[in-house]
């Protein structure tokens, strides 16, 4: 179960313009969001999700994800939070927070991202991570964020991105776009981009599906291991 609600939460990402209608953005500036997602397993249902996108006051973005799992008497509830500005096309993050509670122990991290000092900062200990800086690094809260509106905005069908993830750590992730497909979701009927997530191993396959007439807004998700069926998530309802 706590592989089902890591990948809901740390994977969750899109953009969208108002009422889910596709809108043409300027290349320096990200359209704001609030969505919600069903959660299955075996065609049942399994939880819920949201993710939600908001201009804060100072200009920079806001970014909220959070998922409830909750199956028999075990339950798992985690949130995403992450602060960053969006500059010449490219996310610069500001602060990333995760929390995790229910069954089993919880968890947490908050850290800031010092460009400056080129620096990933622990807000509780006040001290930086021993963490590898890198060109455009970026949390895993935002992650998707980046990789929709390269989608919307590039040709390109290899991406690859260095982030710090919810367990403060470095990690690269890379992805592949590939065809496009119709989709018949709880929110409607969708044209979709099918996009993979490349990984050396092949037991675990995670596949993403954004939709071109909804500003690349991400509709469905789904990971498999071994073949079986982790979890689908399912665009239910965007304002």
């Amino acid at each position: 179960m706590r592989a089902v609600v890591a990948f809901i939460a740390g994977a969750l990402g899109l953009v969208l313009a108002g009422e889910g209608v596709a809108a043409t953005q300027p290349n320096n500036m990200l359209s704001t969001y609030d969505a919600r997602y069903e959660v299955r397993r075996g065609g049942s249902d399994y939880g819920e999700a949201m993710r939600r996108l908001e201009l804060a006051a100072e200009g920079s973005y806001q970014l909220a994800n959070e998922t409830e799992i909750s199956f028999l008497f075990l339950s798992d509830v985690r949130r995403y939070e992450s602060t960053f500005d969006f500059t010449a096309e490219q996310i610069e993050p500001l602060t990333f927070s995760f929390k995790r509670s229910g069954t089993g122990r919880n968890k947490g991290i908050r850290v800031r991202f010092d460009a400056d000092a080129q620096q990933v900062v622990d807000v509780e200990a006040e001290a930086p991570l021993p963490v590898t800086w890198h060109a455009d690094l970026m949390d895993e809260a935002s992650l998707l964020e980046q990789l929709r509106y390269d989608l919307a905005h590039s040709d390109e069908t290899e991406f690859s991105y260095q982030i710090i993830d919810d367990k403060g750590a470095n990690d690269q992730q890379r992805f592949r776009r590939m065809a496009s497909e119709t989709l018949k979701l709880p929110y409607g009927e969708v044209e979709a981009v099918k996009v993979e997530r490349v990984r050396e191993s092949k037991k675990r396959e995670t596949i993403y599906w954004f939709a071109p007439e909804l500003n690349y807004v991400l509709v469905k998700m789904q990971q498999r291991k071994e073949g079986d069926e982790v979890a689908t998530l399912l665009l239910e309802q965007l304002n």
